[in-house]
């Protein structure tokens, strides 16, 4: 847990952090694939492979992709704007640097605008709606504090404190146990 300053509300606000993630490389997702199966981890290599081959090849061709039963979605994305503002000091550029130019720099936005060069493409991934809650009944979360794991069933504090007493002490304060513990609201 961390408090920081928002300065948007312009009050402190405690917050989640992860600690100690891992990173499981290629080579190692492929044999966790493998286990247990009867391909080997460099069949499951060459599947990955092609299917990020063919993936991008899919979706510059403008096609959105379901790879899997429960609907994990692979689309192109294209995002950019121009606002009112963005033209007008766009326009007063382009007739400053060529006075001859008629060129109204109040004329009203239009769709036409919005160049090529102002959009950015980029792939979305749609998660399966029963992913994030079938993670948040394996997830479990524990405290990590000087060194020591706090790991209770509770999801409060009942003393209303912060949580950052040792196990020895007796604090209450970490939270653990999957879906019961996403719920603390933050303002």
């Amino acid at each position: 847990m961390q408090k920081q300053h928002n300065a948007m509300i312009n009050e402190d606000i405690v917050v989640p952090r992860l600690v100690n993630t891992q990173t499981i490389e290629f080579s190692d997702w492929c044999a966790r694939m493998a286990n247990g199966s009867t391909v080997t981890a460099a069949d499951v290599a060459a599947v990955m492979q092609q299917i990020e081959n063919k993936m991008l090849e899919n979706l510059t061709l403008n096609a959105k992709i379901i790879c899997s039963p429960g609907g994990l979605v692979f689309r192109p994305k294209v995002s950019g704007s121009i606002t009112q503002s963005q033209l007008k000091k766009k326009l007063e550029a382009r007739l400053a640097a060529d006075p001859t130019l008629n060129i109204n720099v109040n004329r009203a936005l239009t769709t036409s605008d919005l160049a090529i060069s102002d959009c950015t493409v980029s792939i979305q991934v749609d998660l399966p709606s029963s992913w994030n809650s079938d993670f948040q009944k394996q997830a479990k979360l524990k405290r990590y504090t000087k060194g020591i794991t706090e790991s209770t069933d509770e999801t409060e504090d009942p003393e209303g404190t912060d949580g950052s007493q040792s196990s020895e002490t007796g604090g209450s304060g970490s939270n653990t146990g999957g879906s019961d513990n996403t719920g603390d609201q933050l303002p």
